[in-house]
């Protein structure tokens, strides 16, 4: 704690050793920490990350880094430009590093982020949350919390027509308030087939081709 009360850190790392003895208080240690790093603008690493399981619990509380035998073992470098090329992937580039980068400050523990200070484990739990990004006008949702997953999967249990047009009708509403933002916070009611809320969108980062923006939705 005085490490990081009197020095400046970039990166916080998570020691594989506390997944690898995890109980029922390492989930909640994980969240207070990530969000004691997103607060100070820390960025945070996990290491030791083994599974499917593990990989998803960190990136739904917002660890965007990791790093373990789920992706792959240690290998020398001739073997990591194999393995590179047999799965398509791609070095970034130092735009889409920063571009990233700031992506992963959004703190998605606090469902009213950026939109409040505060932090309540309640509204994390059942309001919905999104990161996504406009390609432009096409939208790729790369973040979506717990409440906005159970939102749209209860949409499929009426039917995927009735999911599509909801979808159709959303995308308009996010492309009206995408148009008029500025980096300031954009706020629009809605009333969609019988689904009445507000809209918060805020952008959170920008490159050539791509933005990327934080929305909450207050459903009433």
């Amino acid at each position: 704690m005085n490490s990081l009360q009197n020095f400046d850190f970039d990166l916080l790392k998570i020691d594989m050793a506390f997944l690898r003895h995890a109980n029922e208080k390492t989930p909640t240690i994980l969240m207070d920490v990530i969000d004691m790093a997103k607060r100070l603008g820390i960025e945070t690493l996990s290491e030791g990350v083994e599974t499917k399981d593990e990989y998803d619990f960190l990136h739904s509380i917002g660890c965007v880094l990791v790093q373990g035998f789920y992706f792959s073992q240690p290998l020398p470098k001739a073997k990591i430009t194999a393995k590179r090329k047999e799965r398509g992937l791609e070095f970034e580039s130092p735009a889409e590093h920063a571009f990233y980068q700031k992506i992963g400050q959004v703190n998605v523990l606090n469902a009213l982020y950026p939109f409040s200070g505060s932090n309540c484990q309640e509204l994390v739990e059942n309001v919905p949350v999104m990161v996504f990004l406009d390609k432009g006008g096409d939208f790729d949702i790369i973040y979506a919390n717990k409440a906005s997953k159970s939102w749209t999967d209860a949409l499929r249990l009426k039917g995927e027509d009735y999911a599509a047009a909801i979808k159709e009708e959303f995308c308009a509403l996010l492309r009206q308030l995408v148009s008029q933002t500025d980096g300031e916070i954009s706020e629009k009611s809605f009333r969609i087939k019988g689904y009445a809320g507000r809209l918060r969108l805020q952008l959170v980062a920008e490159m050539p081709g791509q933005r990327a923006y934080v929305i909450s939705t207050n459903m009433v």
